[in-house]
């Protein structure tokens, strides 16, 4: 473990932001804070950064953690205007008084890793949005941080720039062995590259786990509806089976909930096609081609349901049953 945040609190005035959060970062790992914008996720990274005042022994650091080995990078990049890119790399290592020697030997070997080669004497303005980002995150890991903060690092970036940089961030991370915490609004972002994701909502932490855990068994419905890929079903529940007029199926109940209850089904959920035999009976209204496969509008009972991971090509109008690889799980309404 690198870092422990125990029961922090951020009010602003009356208005409550922030209330007992508490949760780790372990060394090595990307951690992804995902929420909705206004939720508190920057003044949470000002505060782990030390530039916002928190509550005695709220943050504390372990091992080879420390707030000095910890860099914040912020959504703007904050590049300094007046300075060309070595000369913004390399500002913090003369704040930190490295000899001019050790920051010329720091400065060449970041600008191959960081693909700046021939951009030594720009500055910002004559540099594009992802040429920007790599100088902006240069200057942090120049410094060699234990734990990097990164504040919706590419949301100034269009779609084919935002993929590029996750890849490239994700191997920069691998390479050096930094920590991260990730603040970001963008689903997919926080899918690709968080090893534990984080859902803050209400000014709380409403469930931690890894990406796949949080999108197949979400803890509630506000968690469900965040992911953003979500379909329901309204029905009864006793112990593990579920029932609507429809149709009866085995579920996971972790909540041990009884009597009206809503099944869960995630889009992404994986899905056998079958013409006869076991399963749900659906009915195919109609079905998309994407770049990531079909998208199919299966109306369940009297429930219209999107799939995006079904096992075969379908013809609308058709009449199925569903097989579900693995229980679902139902939630209060």
């Amino acid at each position: 473990m690198g870092l422990s945040v125990k029961n922090l609190q951020l009010r602003y005035g009356k208005k409550e932001i922030l209330r007992d959060l508490s949760f780790d970062v372990n060394e090595g790992e990307i951690l992804a804070l995902f929420g909705p914008s206004g939720v508190g996720k920057t003044s949470l990274l000002k505060m782990i950064a030390g530039i916002q005042p928190v509550d005695k022994n709220t943050i504390c650091f372990t091992e080879s953690f420390s707030q000095e080995s910890t860099v914040l990078v912020f959504q703007d990049f904050w590049l300094f205007p007046h300075m060309n890119v070595v000369e913004n790399i390399a500002f913090g290592l003369k704040a930190r008084k490295f000899s001019r020697e050790i920051i010329q030997q720091k400065i060449d070997k970041i600008l191959e890793v960081f693909d700046l080669e021939g951009l030594e004497m720009q500055f910002p303005d004559q540099l594009s949005g992802g040429q920007k980002q790599r100088v902006a995150l240069a200057r942090a890991i120049v410094l060699e941080p234990k734990l990097l903060l990164l504040d919706e690092p590419f949301a100034n970036l269009d779609n084919h720039l935002k993929s590029a940089m996750r890849d490239y961030l994700r191997r920069l991370q691998e390479s050096y062995r930094f920590s991260i915490i990730l603040v970001t609004h963008d689903r997919d972002e926080a899918l690709q590259l968080a090893d534990r994701m984080i859902i803050l909502l209400d000014g709380k932490i409403q469930q931690i786990g890894e990406p796949k855990e949080i999108y197949f068994h979400p803890k509630n419905r506000k968690v469900a509806e965040t992911i953003g890929e979500a379909n329901f079903i309204s029905g009864t529940v006793n112990n593990t089976l579920f029932r609507t007029e429809k149709f009866k199926l085995a579920v996971q109940n972790p909540d041990n909930i009884k009597g009206e209850a809503l099944l869960y089904l995630p889009y992404g959920a994986e899905i056998t096609i079958r013409q006869e035999g076991a399963g749900v009976p659906a009915f195919i209204t109609s079905s998309d081609w994407t770049p990531n496969g079909q998208r199919a509008q299966i109306k369940v009972g009297e429930t219209s349901c999107t799939f995006t991971n079904l096992s075969q090509k379908i013809a609308i109008g058709e009449q199925v049953f569903l097989d579900f690889s693995e229980p679902l799980q139902v939630m209060n309404r």
